[in-house]
């Protein structure tokens, strides 16, 4: 998740919605800037390869959507390697 402000806020709020993925703090729009996407919070879901895998997610309920759907299909791909 990329996001803005200061780190103690910004930690507040990751404990506050249960996140478990890592948070960067951008100073001056500097990722903003190289991937035309102003806004704040916004998250990206990248694979195993470094590839983004989803359509961002822009504020913090699409940002929970898309943590909410991401462990869904990690639950998927567990259950089958189990199989």
């Amino acid at each position: 998740m990329i996001s803005r402000g200061e780190p103690k806020e910004n930690r507040a709020k990751v404990k506050e919605h249960g996140l478990t993925f890592p948070v960067v703090l951008q100073q001056q729009w500097e990722i903003s800037r190289r991937y035309s996407m102003f806004a704040t919070p916004i998250a990206y879901l990248i694979d195993e390869a470094g590839v983004i895998a989803h359509k961002v997610a822009v504020g913090t309920d699409a940002i929970l959507e898309l943590m909410a759907s991401a462990e869904r299909v990690l639950d998927k791909k567990q259950a089958l390697a189990t199989t």
